[in-house]
C-alpha cells in the first residue's frame, strides 16, 4: 500500500471540507458585520467605504474562525469517506486507525504553522490598515503609521505619539510646534508619558526645546499640564487593540506596561493565545476523528456538521470563559490560554482510545 497516496487522498478530502466550512462561517460573519456597518453609514462613511473596511478585516475573520472550520470541515470531508465505507476498505487493506489519524495530524501541523503565520504577520498588518482607514474617515488630521504609533495635526503643531495604550493613556510623545507664519520650527516638546484627566492631560517627564534666533533653550520638568495636546476623544479611533499587534510588538508592549507598573495579564493572555490558537486547530482535527470511526459513521453530512457546530460552540464558550475567569481571578495567562485546548485534546484522545 502506497502511504503517500493515502495521505494525499485523506488530505484532499479534509482540505475540501475545511475550505467549504471556512468560507461558509466567514461569509456568514461578514454578512452580519455588513448589516452592522450599514447602520453606521452616513455622508462621510458610505456603503462603499464600509465594504472596503470589511475587506480589510477579512484575514482577521478567517483567522478567528479557522479552528471551528477545521472541526466542521473534517467532519464534512472525512465524513463522506466514512459514510461510503472507505475507511472500512482502508482498514481491510491493512491501514490501522492510528495511521489514518497520524496522517490527519500531519496535515494539522501544517495548517497550524499556516495559521501562526497568518496570525503573526498578515492579521496585524491588515487590521492596522482597517484601523487607519476608519480613523482617517473620522478625523482627517490623524494618521496611524504602524503598530501603536500615530501622527496628529493639531493647529500649528504636529504631534507624534509612539504608543497609544488607551484613549486616556499615551507615551513617547513628540510635539513639533511651528511658527505662525510657518517659516520654521518654534519648539519641540518631548513627553515620556501622559494621562487624561477631567480637564485635560497630565504630562510626566517633559523636555521642552525652544528654537530662538540667538540659540536654543532647553527646559526639563518632572510634570506639566498646560501643553497643547489632542482631545482624548480623538484618540478613541487610534486606541491600541492588542489583538492587532504581532508577538514581538506585544512583547515590547508588555515590557513597557511592566516598567510603568501597569497590569499586563490581559496582554500576556493575548500573547499566549497566538500560540494556543494554532494548537486548537490540531485539537479540532483530533476531536473530529472519534465521530468518524464511531457509531456516527453511517450518519449523514447534516448530522456530522450539526455535531461539529455543537462541539465548536462548546469549545468557544469554554475558551472564552476560562480566558475571562483567568483575568478576573488572576490565573497565569499561559494556563488560561492553553487549558481549554489541552482539555479538549484530552477528551479527544480518550474518545479515540474507545474506538475499535
Amino acid at each position: 500500500m502506497n502511504l503517500k497516496i493515502i495521505d494525499r487522498y485523506l488530505w484532499t478530502a479534509t482540505l475540501q471540507g475545511i475550505v467549504i466550512a471556512w468560507l461558509a462561517l466567514v461569509l456568514l460573519d461578514v454578512f452580519f458585520a455588513f448589516i452592522s456597518e450599514a447602520e453606521k453609514t452616513n455622508a462621510l462613511y458610505t456603503t462603499l467605504q464600509a465594504t472596503v473596511y470589511l475587506i480589510y478585516t477579512l484575514p482577521s475573520r478567517f483567522y478567528e474562525f479557522f479552528p471551528n472550520a477545521a472541526l466542521v470541515g473534517t467532519l464534512l470531508g472525512l465524513g463522506n469517506l466514512a459514510a461510503n465505507s472507505e475507511f472500512v476498505a482502508m482498514r481491510a487493506a491493512g491501514l490501522s486507525i492510528g495511521r489514518i489519524i497520524f496522517s490527519v495530524v500531519k496535515l494539522g501541523l501544517l495548517l497550524a504553522a499556516f495559521l501562526f503565520v497568518i496570525g503573526e504577520w498578515v492579521v496585524p498588518n491588515t487590521d492596522l490598515q482597517a484601523r487607519n482607514f476608519k480613523a482617517q474617515l473620522k478625523n482627517k488630521n490623524i494618521v496611524l503609521v504602524g503598530g501603536a504609533g500615530l501622527w496628529v495635526k493639531e493647529k500649528n503643531s504636529i504631534i507624534s505619539i509612539g504608543s497609544v495604550i488607551t484613549n486616556k493613556q499615551v507615551s513617547d510623545i513628540s510635539i513639533y510646534s511651528f511658527k505662525a507664519d510657518h517659516s520654521g520650527l518654534e519648539s519641540l516638546t518631548e513627553v515620556e508619558y501622559a494621562t487624561a484627566n477631567e480637564t485635560g492631560w497630565d504630562f510626566k517627564k517633559v523636555t521642552t526645546t525652544v528654537f530662538e534666533k540667538l540659540g536654543v533653550k532647553r527646559n526639563r520638568d518632572p510634570s506639566a499640564s498646560s501643553i497643547n495636546f489632542v482631545d482624548p476623544n480623538i484618540l478613541e479611533t487610534a486606541t491600541v487593540d492588542p489583538n492587532q499587534l504581532s508577538s514581538s510588538a506585544l512583547t515590547k508592549f508588555i515590557e513597557y506596561q511592566k516598567r510603568n507598573d501597569i497590569k499586563t495579564d490581559k496582554y500576556e493572555l493575548i500573547y499566549w493565545k497566538r500560540f494556543s490558537v494554532p494548537l486548537s486547530a490540531i485539537v479540532m482535527l483530533i476531536l473530529a476523528m472519534p465521530f468518524l470511526f464511531g457509531s456516527n459513521r453511517g450518519g449523514g453530512a447534516g448530522q456530522r456538521v450539526f455535531i461539529g457546530i455543537i462541539v465548536g460552540i462548546v469549545f468557544y464558550l469554554a475558551n472564552r470563559s476560562v480566558n475571562e475567569l483567568g483575568i478576573v481571578y488572576g490565573f497565569s495567562p499561559i494556563v488560561s490560554a492553553f487549558v481549554p485546548s489541552l482539555l479538549f485534546l484530552a477528551i479527544g484522545i480518550i474518545a479515540l482510545r474507545r474506538v475499535r
